[in-house]
């Protein structure tokens, strides 16, 4: 079975028994609610190296206390407070920092942002990744979730279930997003689905220290699932 035919396959499966909730999922959480590209941005960037869960409440917080998330209402706030509100997340410090860059650029740079939908996926990267506190799975995740354009970004989940299936022969975060997007042909809606879905399965099958597999529906194509456990 070549790569496309077999994400494919995975997709399918996957989606039988999965049903994401956007409560689980902040960049589901922030389409849903309508938000403009800057809030999106903060959202992503909350949750950076934690879990989605937490960066809700942070940006629930943060969203409370200022009502609407502008790069004007993000600068106006002491840092200290911008800090106390978004504590759950962690990193606190170093995410104020990203904020107030963020908010900067935005500032300095509105009608580039306005263009983003008419650019190519990898000059929207270059631009957002030129901002301290952006790095490739945060801008990934914009150009992915936010513009509907072709993205695959990539968390410890994702990275831990494709390389335990084995379908790619690279590791590296950047290979691993190319690898994908060609094999679905650029898909933008198999891309999303993927995405979601490896994440899901990470964390209530494919997990780090004890692996559930067998309660996999996709071990079949494991590596990992021959390697250690059929002949264990």
């Amino acid at each position: 079975m070549d790569q496309r035919k077999l994400l494919l396959e995975i997709i399918n499966r996957l989606s039988d028994v999965y049903r994401p909730r956007e409560e689980e999922y902040i960049a589901l959480y922030l389409l849903k609610q309508g938000v403009n590209d800057f809030e999106f941005l903060i959202g992503v960037i909350l949750s950076q190296n934690t879990s989605d869960r937490n960066a809700l409440e942070a940006y629930k917080r943060l969203k409370m206390y200022l009502g609407i998330i502008t790069p004007d209402t993000i600068l106006s706030l002491q840092s200290e407070k911008l800090e106390e509100l978004i504590r759950v997340a962690g990193m606190a410090k170093r995410r104020v920092e990203a904020f107030k860059a963020l908010a900067m650029w935005f500032k300095e740079n509105e009608e580039l942002v306005k263009r983003f939908r008419n650019m190519s996926p990898g000059d929207v990267r270059e631009h957002l990744m030129s901002i301290y506190g952006i790095g490739s799975k945060t801008a990934d995740v914009y150009i992915l979730m936010r513009l509907g354009m072709p993205a695959f970004p990539i968390d410890t989940h994702i990275k831990r279930v494709l390389s335990r299936l084995g379908i790619f022969s690279c590791t590296s975060y950047e290979c691993l997003s190319k690898s994908v997007i060609e094999a679905l042909n650029n898909d933008v809606e198999m891309l999303k689905r993927l995405h979601i879905l490896l994440i899901e399965h990470g964390r209530k099958v494919c997990k780090a220290r004890a692996p559930q597999c067998d309660k996999c529906l996709i071990r079949e194509y494991c590596n990992y699932y021959v390697q250690h456990k059929t002949f264990s």
